[in-house]
């Protein structure tokens, strides 16, 4: 029996649309030097533009407007859809041309950036048209009758030809980025803060290269001495890196950007198992010691991460009790379920945990008796000011007080004093470290200073 025509249709291959590749070449190079969205002319027409400026003589500013910051866009993207985002672009660009000379050409440089080339007298001024820009977008875009907040940024570099246009517009960028710090919302390049970001940006592009070097990252230990005994049970890792060009680099600057990128997950890892090796070769020179390691928000938001460190911990020839897990207060307001329930595995395991850092900015106390946790370390903010008596302690007190009242072994951070010592061993405090005891030191210091210091 054949087939009837209305099966044969069905499978009929509909005609394809004509895309990009098959368009008159003419009319795909026009399609391809406006933006779809706004109609302008985009980054490629941009370029042209800039390579044509060099000809002329006349002082002039290269001025971007960033409608807002990727972060808030891809909320209300997410909330709203693209097709209101677009509709967002479309108003913020009606606003921008009702403020800058229609003489002049607005170039839709990408998703929120519009570029501006600027006649100037005077490339050290700020133009009133940079100003009116910021203070007309103080005020709500209203898209579909949603009135929406964004935060705008209005950044300015003088044009000059050796810089090229794809520096100048990167240098731009980073000037209206640096603008939303600014009650003015308007800002100039800074090479300083510049400088800043192109470090920021090396520093994370050298990481996986310092991971997989045998003389970059290193960790130091700091030991943890009971006040009552004057014993060392335990001590934790802190990461160093000694990168071959910059230098040496505090983890308090590059750890707050890895904690922005999935690179957390290898450089935990690699401080995981170095920790662990190190503390499997002290115990078996006879060091009964308990190492304690850092965990990030991004660690604990990690679905199976407790199963990874029981795991590192079991190759290592460790029981769950010879380590601990630091991890700051404030990381459960991002995932608290899963962070908690990963930290209560942990627990069960045997691994004790730690609350870091507690009486910082982040602390808080209606959210403390619910932490799986069993150690409290106070912010060395609260034990380093602690000198002489009749310094102030009654917040070191009050803390003192509720952690002990909550059954938590309380460790203070910061003891840089035979005072604050004595002091923190009179209220009651378990544990200390802090540079009257020990600084940082290497494993193989580590090693020996334990052997001083029975």
């Amino acid at each position: 029996m054949g087939r009837s025509p209305t099966k044969q249709m069905q499978h009929k291959p509909a005609p394809r649309q004509a895309t990009n590749r098959q368009l008159d070449p003419k009319l795909r190079d026009l399609v391809g030097r406006y933006d779809h969205v706004s109609g302008l002319p985009n980054r490629k027409q941009f370029i042209e533009h800039f390579h044509e400026l060099a000809q002329a003589a006349r002082p002039t500013l290269i001025m971007l407007v960033t409608l807002t910051d990727a972060r808030h866009y891809n909320e209300v993207l997410r909330a709203l859809g693209i097709a209101f985002c677009e509709d967002l672009v479309r108003c913020g660009l009606a606003r921008l041309e009702t403020l800058v000379d229609p003489d002049l050409t607005i170039f839709h440089v990408s998703l929120l950036s519009f570029a501006v080339t600027l006649p100037v007298d005077d490339t050290a001024v700020v133009p009133p048209v940079a100003d009116a820009i910021a203070h007309a977008f103080a005020q709500a875009l209203t898209i579909d009758a949603i009135p929406i907040r964004i935060d705008v940024g209005v950044g300015l570099v003088p044009f000059n030809p050796d810089t090229g246009p794809a520096e100048s517009l990167r240098a731009v960028l980073v000037a209206a980025q640096d603008s939303r710090r600014t009650n003015r919302h308007v800002s100039f390049y800074d090479h300083k803060t510049d400088a800043a970001h192109l470090r920021a940006f090396r520093i994370l592009a050298d990481l996986p290269r310092a991971l997989a070097a045998d003389d970059q990252l290193s960790l130091h230990y700091q030991p943890r001495i009971n006040l009552q005994t004057g014993a060392c049970h335990a001590a934790e890792a802190l990461l160093r890196w000694t990168h071959p060009d910059l230098g040496a680099i505090s983890p308090a600057e590059f750890v707050p950007l890895v904690e922005q990128t999935a690179l957390i997950t290898p450089l935990t890892d690699w401080v995981t198992q170095r920790a662990l090796q190190q503390n499997r070769s002290l115990r078996d020179a006879g060091h009964a010691l308990r190492i304690s390691i850092n965990a990030s928000p991004a660690n604990l938001s990690e679905r199976g991460f407790h199963d990874v460190l029981l795991g590192h911990c079991d190759a290592a020839g460790l029981a769950p009790d010879h380590i601990e897990l630091e991890f700051t207060e404030g990381m459960l307001a991002t995932n608290a379920g899963l962070a908690i329930a990963q930290l209560d595995h942990l627990r069960s395991a045997g691994v004790d945990v730690a609350i870091d850092d507690f009486g910082s900015g982040y602390s808080n106390l209606s959210n403390l008796a619910n932490i799986p946790a069993d150690v409290l370390k106070i912010d060395q903010s609260l034990v380093r000011p602690l000198t002489q008596a009749g310094d102030d302690d009654f917040l070191l007190r009050q803390v003192l007080a509720i952690a002990q009242g909550l059954d938590f072994r309380v460790c203070a951070e910061g003891i840089e004093s035979e005072f604050a010592f004595n002091h923190l061993r009179e209220l009651g405090c378990h544990e200390g470290q802090g540079y009257f005891m020990a600084r940082p030191m290497p494993a193989d210091r580590l090693a020996d200073w334990l052997e001083a210091h029975p």
